[in-house]
Protein backbone atom coordinates (compact mmCIF):
# COMPACT_ATOMS: atom_id res chain seq x y z
CA UNK A 1 0.00 0.00 0.00
CA UNK A 2 2.83 2.38 0.86
CA UNK A 3 4.58 1.76 -2.44
CA UNK A 4 1.48 2.67 -4.45
CA UNK A 5 1.00 5.87 -2.40
CA UNK A 6 4.66 6.81 -2.82
CA UNK A 7 4.42 6.07 -6.55
CA UNK A 8 1.39 8.34 -6.85
CA UNK A 9 3.21 11.08 -4.91
CA UNK A 10 6.31 10.67 -7.09
CA UNK A 11 4.22 10.89 -10.29
CA UNK A 12 2.44 13.96 -8.95
CA UNK A 13 5.76 15.62 -8.16
CA UNK A 14 7.08 14.80 -11.64
CA UNK A 15 3.94 16.25 -13.28
CA UNK A 16 4.22 19.45 -11.21
CA UNK A 17 7.92 19.73 -12.05
CA UNK A 18 7.18 19.24 -15.77
CA UNK A 19 4.43 21.89 -15.72
CA UNK A 20 6.78 24.34 -14.01
CA UNK A 21 9.51 23.52 -16.52
CA UNK A 22 7.11 23.99 -19.45
CA UNK A 23 6.27 27.47 -18.18
CA UNK A 24 9.94 28.41 -17.76
CA UNK A 25 11.35 26.89 -20.96
CA UNK A 26 10.92 29.86 -23.30
CA UNK A 27 12.62 32.21 -20.85
CA UNK A 28 15.40 29.72 -20.11
CA UNK A 29 15.98 29.18 -23.82
CA UNK A 30 16.39 32.89 -24.49
CA UNK A 31 18.64 33.39 -21.45
CA UNK A 32 20.88 30.50 -22.55
CA UNK A 33 20.98 31.88 -26.07
CA UNK A 34 22.10 35.28 -24.78
CA UNK A 35 24.79 33.82 -22.57
CA UNK A 36 26.02 31.36 -25.19
CA UNK A 37 26.52 33.95 -27.89
CA UNK A 38 27.40 37.55 -27.56
CA UNK A 39 24.86 38.61 -30.10
CA UNK A 40 25.55 41.53 -32.31
CA UNK A 41 23.02 44.39 -32.36
CA UNK A 42 20.86 43.12 -35.21
CA UNK A 43 20.44 39.67 -33.71
CA UNK A 44 19.63 41.15 -30.29
CA UNK A 45 16.90 43.24 -31.93
CA UNK A 46 15.49 40.21 -33.74
CA UNK A 47 15.61 38.14 -30.55
CA UNK A 48 13.73 40.92 -28.74
CA UNK A 49 11.00 40.84 -31.40
CA UNK A 50 10.57 37.07 -30.95
CA UNK A 51 10.68 37.32 -27.14
CA UNK A 52 8.05 40.06 -27.11
CA UNK A 53 5.69 38.11 -29.35
CA UNK A 54 6.02 34.93 -27.29
CA UNK A 55 5.57 36.88 -24.06
CA UNK A 56 2.35 38.48 -25.41
CA UNK A 57 1.17 35.07 -26.59
CA UNK A 58 1.76 33.38 -23.23
CA UNK A 59 0.84 36.12 -20.79
CA UNK A 60 -2.23 37.49 -22.55
CA UNK A 61 -3.95 34.23 -23.48
CA UNK A 62 -6.52 34.71 -20.71
CA UNK A 63 -6.38 38.47 -20.38
CA UNK A 64 -9.63 40.07 -19.19
CA UNK A 65 -8.86 43.37 -20.97
CA UNK A 66 -9.45 44.24 -24.61
CA UNK A 67 -5.83 45.41 -24.91
CA UNK A 68 -4.50 42.09 -23.59
CA UNK A 69 -6.80 40.10 -25.85
CA UNK A 70 -5.64 42.13 -28.86
CA UNK A 71 -1.98 41.56 -27.94
CA UNK A 72 -2.63 37.83 -27.77
CA UNK A 73 -4.49 37.74 -31.12
CA UNK A 74 -1.79 39.81 -32.85
CA UNK A 75 0.99 37.59 -31.50
CA UNK A 76 -0.89 34.41 -32.45
CA UNK A 77 -1.57 35.72 -35.94
CA UNK A 78 2.11 36.66 -36.41
CA UNK A 79 3.26 33.25 -35.17
CA UNK A 80 0.84 31.32 -37.41
CA UNK A 81 1.45 33.39 -40.55
CA UNK A 82 3.81 31.51 -42.85
CA UNK A 83 5.51 34.27 -44.79
CA UNK A 84 9.04 34.39 -46.18
CA UNK A 85 8.71 37.78 -47.95
CA UNK A 86 8.52 40.11 -44.97
CA UNK A 87 11.86 40.60 -43.17
CA UNK A 88 10.31 40.44 -39.68
CA UNK A 89 7.95 37.54 -40.31
CA UNK A 90 7.97 34.75 -37.72
CA UNK A 91 9.63 32.38 -40.20
CA UNK A 92 12.44 34.80 -41.04
CA UNK A 93 13.00 35.87 -37.43
CA UNK A 94 13.30 32.24 -36.32
CA UNK A 95 15.64 31.34 -39.16
CA UNK A 96 17.88 34.36 -38.45
CA UNK A 97 18.21 33.00 -34.89
CA UNK A 98 18.82 29.41 -36.06
CA UNK A 99 15.46 28.22 -34.73
CA UNK A 100 13.28 25.92 -36.80
CA UNK A 101 10.04 27.97 -37.19
CA UNK A 102 7.67 25.01 -37.53
CA UNK A 103 9.13 23.33 -34.44
CA UNK A 104 8.57 26.54 -32.45
CA UNK A 105 5.02 26.86 -33.83
CA UNK A 106 4.16 23.28 -32.82
CA UNK A 107 5.48 23.89 -29.32
CA UNK A 108 3.51 27.10 -28.92
CA UNK A 109 0.33 25.45 -30.23
CA UNK A 110 0.75 22.55 -27.80
CA UNK A 111 1.31 25.02 -24.95
CA UNK A 112 -1.82 26.96 -25.97
CA UNK A 113 -4.00 23.82 -26.05
CA UNK A 114 -2.75 22.77 -22.62
CA UNK A 115 -3.30 26.26 -21.19
CA UNK A 116 -6.83 26.50 -22.62
CA UNK A 117 -7.71 23.12 -21.07
CA UNK A 118 -6.43 24.32 -17.71
CA UNK A 119 -8.46 27.54 -18.03
CA UNK A 120 -11.59 25.54 -18.94
CA UNK A 121 -11.08 23.18 -15.97
CA UNK A 122 -10.69 26.12 -13.61
CA UNK A 123 -13.82 27.82 -14.98
CA UNK A 124 -15.80 24.58 -14.60
CA UNK A 125 -14.59 24.14 -11.01
CA UNK A 126 -15.59 27.75 -10.22
CA UNK A 127 -19.00 27.20 -11.83
CA UNK A 128 -19.60 24.02 -9.81
CA UNK A 129 -18.48 25.72 -6.61
CA UNK A 130 -20.92 28.57 -7.26
CA UNK A 131 -23.79 26.15 -7.94
CA UNK A 132 -23.06 23.98 -4.91
CA UNK A 133 -21.74 26.18 -2.11
CA UNK A 134 -20.30 24.22 0.81
CA UNK A 135 -22.64 23.67 3.75
CA UNK A 136 -21.29 25.26 6.88
CA UNK A 137 -22.82 24.32 10.20
CA UNK A 138 -23.04 27.22 12.59
CA UNK A 139 -23.23 26.59 16.31
CA UNK A 140 -25.98 28.51 18.06
CA UNK A 141 -24.81 31.63 19.82
CA UNK A 142 -24.86 31.54 23.63
CA UNK A 143 -27.77 33.32 25.29
CA UNK A 144 -26.64 36.37 27.20
CA UNK A 145 -28.86 38.45 29.45
CA UNK A 146 -29.07 41.95 28.05
CA UNK A 147 -29.22 43.77 31.37
CA UNK A 148 -26.68 41.64 33.19
CA UNK A 149 -23.40 43.15 34.29
CA UNK A 150 -20.43 40.81 33.67
CA UNK A 151 -19.30 41.00 37.30
CA UNK A 152 -22.73 40.55 38.84
CA UNK A 153 -22.85 44.14 40.04
CA UNK A 154 -25.92 46.26 39.80
CA UNK A 155 -26.54 47.70 36.40
CA UNK A 156 -27.30 51.38 36.78
CA UNK A 157 -29.77 51.39 33.97
CA UNK A 158 -33.26 52.32 34.93
CA UNK A 159 -34.94 49.40 36.62
CA UNK A 160 -32.21 46.84 35.91
CA UNK A 161 -30.42 44.95 38.67
CA UNK A 162 -28.74 41.58 38.54
CA UNK A 163 -26.95 39.52 41.07
CA UNK A 164 -23.97 37.31 40.55
CA UNK A 165 -24.90 33.65 41.05
CA UNK A 166 -23.49 32.13 44.22
CA UNK A 167 -20.78 29.52 43.94
CA UNK A 168 -21.39 28.18 47.43
CA UNK A 169 -23.88 25.53 48.49
CA UNK A 170 -27.11 26.84 49.77
CA UNK A 171 -27.40 26.93 53.56
CA UNK A 172 -31.09 26.32 53.35
CA UNK A 173 -31.72 22.64 54.11
CA UNK A 174 -33.35 20.73 51.35
CA UNK A 175 -36.44 18.67 51.89
CA UNK A 176 -35.93 15.13 52.89
CA UNK A 177 -36.86 12.74 50.18
CA UNK A 178 -39.34 10.07 50.95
Amino acid sequence: METSESTVEEKSAVVQEKETLDEKLPGLYFEAMRRKHLLEGEKRLILSVLEDAIECFMKCIDSPTNKGQKLFRDAEEWINLQDKHWVFSFDNVCEMLDIHPEYMRRGLRAWKEKKLLAIARKAEANRLAAENPPVVEVAPAPVVAVNAHPMGRPNHRKGATTAKPSRHKSRVPQRARA
